[in-house]
This record gives structure tokens, C-alpha cells and sequence, in this order.
């Protein structure tokens, strides 16, 4: 909500929360914020006063416009990638552990295949319903679910020899980060907002979801130099081998988000839609979310044969 006080704007913000979906958004997006205010983060909006009883933040209002899918430029790409590195010069201070791991963080390969096996499992398990939508379940059963199993065979050969991520090895995660979270200021400076996901995290899985993200697409011929530009921020010390792991996970997350696309045809993620968008699915929209998942499942087969080629 946008709130005027005193001739001055503020947002009020609302979070989801119910029995089947107990994530403790405020609490994360909260924590969040604390860390970056001691970081001096200017890349955000400032947050003013959280209302634990009532799940409520007011920040201070960002003014800018979101960014096209057509308008994405190298500089913007390094204004997330400086982003990422001054939230993780916060890694080994006290504030720091005031947050928990992000959600669904990841910290082995087999915990990224499972990751994406449950989102998976969630779609053939609707798409099996009577009621399910004849292209929706033609998509899962007929597309989707070949290519998974093709990756899951893929990935069960480079999980040997990949152990657990050192605490020093994992990063502080904006989480659902992208461009589809940020506003673009006429000064030509992008501010980054949404961060009821955010904690803890593998540095890999945090670069795939950037680059995967459907709604402000980014662009792939930046894809070596921000894997670099994160390894460095992090001071890991093997970039090669961060650049494989990176590589290899890429397919996986486009997948992910081709399921994150699908969710408007699962009845669990309903009350979290209507909180957001509104009461009611419009038959537009998951017209609209089928071509996008047909679009995802076209770059993963992409991404599939350059990596088998």
C-alpha cells in the first residue's frame, strides 16, 4: 500500500502466511533489512518500522519504473552483480546470523535435485487429477517430464565427488532476485526489492535463479563474467570449479522456474495468488503461463544439447 504521512510516501507491505504455506516471510524480509542497513546498502529501500503482531513493514518509497525484457543492459547486470557483493561483505559480521537459510537454500547436489524433484512432483500429482486442464497435462506428462528425467540422470553423474558447502562457500541470498524485483530510477540506478525468501545460501543456485527468472529475462552472454564477478565477491577460492558447478545446475533452474510458471494450475498455491493478485484465476493468465513454460522448456532443451554436444 502507498501511504502518505506529513507530505512524505511510504510503502506499507503486507505478508502471505497460512497453515499450508507457514514460511515466516515477514520475519525473513525483516531480518533482511537489518543486515542491509548496517551494510549501508543504497541499493534498496529503507525499512522505517515492522509490526510483528500485524506481519507489516513500512519502508520508504522507491520512485522508477520496472525494466523491459528488451531493455536489460551489461551495466544493469553489473549493478545486481555490485548489489550481491556489498550485501556479502555483511557475510561475517553479527548481524549476519540474525537471518536463516533461504528458502528452499541448497547446500549439496542432492539437495538441489530435490528441490526441483518436489516442485515436479507437485505438477504430475495435479496434472493426474480429473479435473486438471487437457494442455497443462499434456505439457507435464508429454514435455516436462522427459526432459526431468534426462537432467535428473544428468546431474546423478556430477553429484559424485560434490560434498556439502563449507559455511565459508555459501553466500547471503537475495533469493527471488532479478530484474522483476527492481525499479529502475531516472538517474539510471536500479533499486532491488522482495526479499520474503532471502537468507543463506549456495552461491550457484542464487547465479541459476538469477539468470532463469522468465519475467525480465537476462541476458546469457552475461552468464561467465557474473559467475566470475560472484566467485571474486566471495572470495571462493576455486573459480573454475564454481564456474562447472554453476554450468551443470543451469538446467536444472530453468526447469525450476518452468514449474514456478505452472503454479497458477496448482489449487495449493491459491490462497498465496488470490493474496497477491487478487481473488480469481483468469483463463488469460494460464494461457499466458503455458506459453512461458513452453518457452522455458525450449531454452532447457537448449541448454541440454550445448552441454551434451
Amino acid at each position: 500500500f502507498r501511504v502518505q504521512y506529513d507530505e512524505r510516501i511510504a510503502v506499507l507491505k503486507q505478508y502471505f502466511w497460512s497453515e499450508a504455506d507457514p514460511r515466516n516471510r515477514f520475519e525473513t524480509e525483516r531480518a533482511f533489512y537489518e543486515i542491509l542497513g548496517e551494510a549501508v546498502v543504497l541499493r534498496t529501500p529503507r525499512l522505517k518500522a515492522a509490526d510483528l503482531e500485524n506481519r507489516q513493514t513500512l519502508l520508504s518509497y522507491v520512485s522508477g519504473r520496472r525494466l523491459k525484457s528488451n531493455e536489460v543492459r551489461h551495466d544493469h547486470v553489473d549493478q545486481a552483480l555490485n548489489f550481491v557483493a556489498e550485501l556479502n561483505v555483511m557475510r561475517a559480521r553479527p548481524v549476519a546470523q540474525t537471518i536463516g537459510e533461504a528458502s528452499e537454500a541448497c547446500f549439496t547436489m542432492v539437495d538441489h535435485l530435490a528441490c526441483v524433484e518436489r516442485r515436479l512432483q507437485r505438477l504430475e500429482h495435479s496434472a493426474d487429477s480429473p479435473k486438471s486442464e487437457p494442455e497443462f497435462r499434456v505439457l507435464v506428462k508429454e514435455e516436462l517430464v522427459p526432459i526431468w528425467d534426462r537432467i535428473r540422470s544428468k546431474m546423478r553423474e556430477v553429484e559424485r565427488g560434490n560434498g556439502r558447502l563449507q559455511t565459508s562457500e555459501r553466500c547471503l541470498s537475495p533469493s527471488d532476485f532479478g530484474f522483476h524485483n527492481a525499479l529502475l530510477h531516472e538517474d539510471g540506478r536500479l533499486r532491488f526489492f522482495d526479499f520474503e525468501y532471502a537468507g543463506w545460501d549456495d552461491p550457484a543456485k542464487m547465479v541459476c535463479d538469477f539468470f532463469c527468472q522468465p519475467a525480465v529475462p537476462v541476458p546469457i552472454s552475461c552468464f561467465d563474467s557474473f559467475v566470475y564477478g560472484t566467485a571474486h565477491a566471495l572470495g571462493l577460492s576455486d573459480m573454475e570449479q564454481f564456474m562447472v558447478r554453476c554450468r551443470n545446475l543451469l538446467p536444472l533452474y530453468r526447469l525450476k522456474w518452468c514449474g514456478i510458471t505452472l503454479n497458477e494450475f496448482l489449487d495449493a498455491d491459491r490462497g498465496r495468488r488470490a493474496f497477491a493478485l487478487g481473488p480469481g484465476t483468469t483463463q488469460k493468465r494460464k494461457v499466458r503461463q503455458l506459453e512461458a513454460a513452453r518457452f522455458s522448456l525450449k531454452l532447457t532443451r537448449d541448454i541440454l544439447h550445448e552441454t551434451t554436444a
